[in-house]
Formats: C-alpha cells, sequence, structure tokens
C-alpha cells in the first residue's frame, strides 16, 4: 500500500493565481530574451563575416586572372630577352624549358617546386658570359612574383571558401533565433492577457 503524505493543501486565491502565471510569463521572457540576444548578435556577425567572405573570394578569383595573365606577359617577354642573347642551342632549350615551367598553368606544382625552377634559371644565366642578361633576369624574376601573387590568391580563395562553408553551417544552426522570437512574442501575448485579467 502506498503512504501518501500529505501536506497541507492550498488552494490559490484567483488574483495570487494570475500573479504566478504572469510571473511565470515574465522569467520565460527574460530567459528567452537572453539567449535571443546572444543569438541575434551572433547571426549579424556571421551575415557580416559572409558578406565579408564572398567579397573577398570575388576579389582574389580576378586577381588570380590577372596575376596569371602578368605570369604569361613577363614570360614571354623573357622568351623574347632569351632570343636575342643567341645562346647554342643547349643553354637555349634548357632556359626556354625553365621559363615554359616557370609559366605553366597546372596548379598541382608547389611553390618550393616552381623556386627550385627559378633558383635553377637564374643559376644556369649566371652562366652565360659576355652577354647582357639583365632584361632577361628582370623578366623571369617578374614572371615568378606574378605566379607567387597568383597562387596565393588562389590559396586565399579555396581558404575563404571553406570558411564561407562552414560560416553558412553555422547560420543554419542559428535557427534557433526564429524559434526563441516566436516564443518571446508567444510570452508577451500571454502575459498582455492575464495582466488584462488582474
Amino acid at each position: 500500500m502506498i503512504d501518501l503524505q500529505t501536506e497541507d493543501i492550498r488552494i490559490l486565491e484567483r488574483d495570487e493565481l494570475i500573479s504566478a502565471v504572469i510571473e511565470k510569463h515574465e522569467r520565460m521572457i527574460a530567459d528567452y530574451s537572453s539567449e535571443y540576444d546572444t543569438l541575434k548578435s551572433t547571426s549579424g556577425e556571421l551575415d557580416t563575416e559572409i558578406i565579408d567572405l564572398k567579397k573577398r573570394i570575388d576579389e582574389n578569383s580576378e586577381k588570380t586572372g590577372v596575376d596569371e595573365e602578368k605570369k604569361n606577359i613577363y614570360g614571354n617577354n623573357a622568351c623574347r630577352e632569351l632570343d636575342k642573347l643567341d645562346l647554342p642551342t643547349m643553354e637555349y632549350d634548357k632556359i626556354k624549358s625553365g621559363i615554359t615551367s616557370l609559366m605553366s598553368s597546372k596548379n598541382s606544382d608547389t611553390v618550393d617546386e616552381r623556386k627550385t625552377v627559378y633558383d635553377s634559371l637564374l643559376s644556369d644565366i649566371e652562366k652565360i658570359s659576355e652577354k647582357d642578361t639583365k632584361p632577361l633576369l628582370s623578366e623571369i624574376e617578374s614572371t615568378f612574383k606574378a605566379y607567387q601573387d597568383e597562387n596565393a590568391a588562389r590559396e586565399s580563395v579555396i581558404s575563404d571558401k571553406a570558411l564561407l562553408e562552414k560560416k553558412q553551417g553555422e547560420v543554419q544552426e542559428n535557427k534557433r533565433v526564429d524559434w526563441l522570437e516566436k516564443r518571446i512574442k508567444s510570452h508577451q501575448d500571454s502575459l498582455e492577457y492575464w495582466k488584462g485579467m488582474k
């Protein structure tokens, strides 16, 4: 047999009951509003971050194309300067091959691999005597610099796209803001009703 301890049970008066209900709605509004304000602030920051990321991706995508074009222009200028030097075929072919590699559109090459090609070119050109190689060296240096800029912009695009995807996922998770907004409104409406009953 279950022994229920009985305590004094008191029936609330109408005004006490209404006051308790009002207190409950006020507490719920305060709790939900606190969370809502925090999430809403985060949501606004996320929106700003996403806009900034999209802008940066567009800028760096455009920069990648411009830098690739510069790389090709400087590389072609380097080939023209090489032609002017009238080198023996073996030296000419080796340097021309290096310039072509430096201009390559392959994105799979690492910066270190391109740097090796660049350093090798400088070393090969340094061995050329009795010729003015400064214009050639200048164009090769510009080609490599344009490659570095292009690669940095491309890496930035890849990194920013991954971050954008993450931030967009956070926005989806932040849908609780909408739910909280509805709950706050519902409790405010109830609060107004019960205050009117006093």
